[in-house]
């Protein structure tokens, strides 16, 4: 069903099982994309990692909205609601967002990128400077990326499948230790000690069990997002230079030292080659530090603190 309701153009009201809050998709000038939005206040677009969408954005950015800001979460092509066609290249994707912000009437915003779509985000800076106040990135990938082989044959199973996703819905209500415990081990560089204190931090720590539920969540049906993961990983893979230097926003990088996923070098590369970049380096922080490491609620109100002093 559609309604002309966002500035004369045509949207379409998207529900999916299991996921909770309603998407839409709008007609753009790069082609149809979806998004939920959440908050009130200056806009903070966040870019989905990978698998994702927009309900990724809106449960992993919560921190935002509950600071008096307004989440913008987009699906990226592949996703969800998004179709492929809308743009499968890096540059593509990134100039799609801006045809979002084009269509919803936005004219600057706050843009938070993570994993996958640290990318798109770095891109988007750089390509369209006068759309972008500030710049965060999580544990984005900033280099050439391919799967590590920590992501074995089973955590793929797991992960990266319908069958997989259900199991894990199953496990994460009865022994959610157990997710946690594997998340880590495929996410991160930890010491079996590091990791059973970890898990144990986790378990008990309810925003904390929350993020994990959300990440999970956001991956199921893996069926509605396998186009987008298919094709993330060929263009990460394809990476050669990022427009990194060319990025003139002041940007704050965060990344975990011991993250297994998306290495730490890459956050060490953005930081040096962003002229106005500060860096926030989690210690033995995993790939989901933000959300899961001892410093999250620190690390967190950092962030929050970044972006309301530079949003305009």
């Amino acid at each position: 069903m559609s309604y002309p309701s966002v500035g004369g153009k045509s949207v379409t009201n998207t529900n999916y099982p299991g996921i909770q809050d309603p998407g839409t998709i709008i007609e753009t000038a790069a082609g149809k994309i979806e998004y939920g939005t959440a908050g009130e206040g200056p806009v903070v677009l966040v870019v989905h990692g990978a698998p994702g969408g927009y309900d990724q954005g809106l449960g992993l950015a919560r921190i935002f909205t509950e600071r008096g800001m307004r989440v913008l979460a987009p699906s990226r092509p592949g996703y969800l609601g998004t179709p492929l066609d809308t743009g499968r290249t890096i540059a593509e994707q990134a100039d799609a967002l801006a045809a979002l912000l084009d269509a919803l009437g936005i004219d600057k915003v706050a843009v938070v990128g993570t994993s996958a779509g640290g990318p798109i985000a770095y891109t988007l800076a750089a390509r369209h400077a006068d759309r972008v106040s500030c710049l965060v990135a999580v544990d984005g990938v900033s280099q050439r990326y391919v799967i590590p082989a920590q992501a074995g044959k089973v955590e793929q199973a797991l992960f990266l499948s319908d069958f997989g996703e259900r199991l894990v819905h199953a496990l994460m209500a009865h022994f959610p230790g157990l997710v946690i415990s594997d998340l880590l081990s495929t996410e991160g560089y930890l010491t079996s000690k590091e990791q059973h204190e970890r898990v144990k931090q986790v378990v008990a720590d309810p925003e904390k069990l929350r993020a994990v539920k959300v990440l999970c969540n956001s991956m199921n049906p893996y069926r509605l997002r396998k186009a987008g993961v298919d094709n993330d990983l060929i263009q990460l893979a394809g990476i050669d230079n990022l427009p990194l230097s060319e990025i003139k926003a002041p940007s704050l990088i965060i990344h975990g030292t011991a993250d297994a996923d998306v290495q730490f070098r890459d956050g060490d590369h953005a930081a040096s080659t962003i002229a106005a970049a500060q860096h926030l380096w989690i210690n033995r922080g995993t790939h989901l530090c933000f959300w899961l490491s001892p410093q999250a609620t620190e690390v967190q109100e950092q962030a929050v603190a970044f972006v309301k002093a530079h949003m305009q």
